[in-house]
């Protein structure tokens, strides 16, 4: 009984092989799920930027809005508004995405501040 132990054993790698199989599978869907948000977050925020500059564009140079004068100010303007590669259009007053539903910043923020959690 003086057998020194020089590592470990087959049970125990087996063990925290099965821990962390299992610590991935729980982290891994929840990953996905933030880089989403922090997508439509990004693009909602970027639709928001191109609405005010292309206003103040419209306002600047004394003219109404026509699709040919959006497109042609968002090619020479942007290069990448949607992160997801969404195709950008202007609709009824408001820059929309293909991809992202149509929320703008201002809901999401009161979204945030309806409830507050309670302890």
């Amino acid at each position: 009984m003086d057998k020194k132990s020089d590592g470990f054993t087959l049970v125990e790698l087996i063990v925290v092989i099965a821990v962390l199989g299992i610590l991935a599978a729980i982290a891994v869907p929840r990953l996905t799920g933030f880089k989403s948000k922090a997508e439509e977050s990004v693009c909602a925020n970027n639709r928001k930027t191109v609405e005010r500059m292309y206003s103040a564009f419209l306002v600047e140079n004394d003219i109404d809005h026509v699709n040919g004068i959006f497109n042609q100010f968002f090619i020479d303007n942007f290069d990448e508004v949607c992160p997801a590669g969404g195709v950008i259009r202007y609709e009824g007053g408001e820059v929309k995405c293909s991809v992202h539903e149509d929320r703008s910043v201002d809901e999401e923020d009161d979204e945030l501040t309806e409830e507050v959690p309670w302890l």
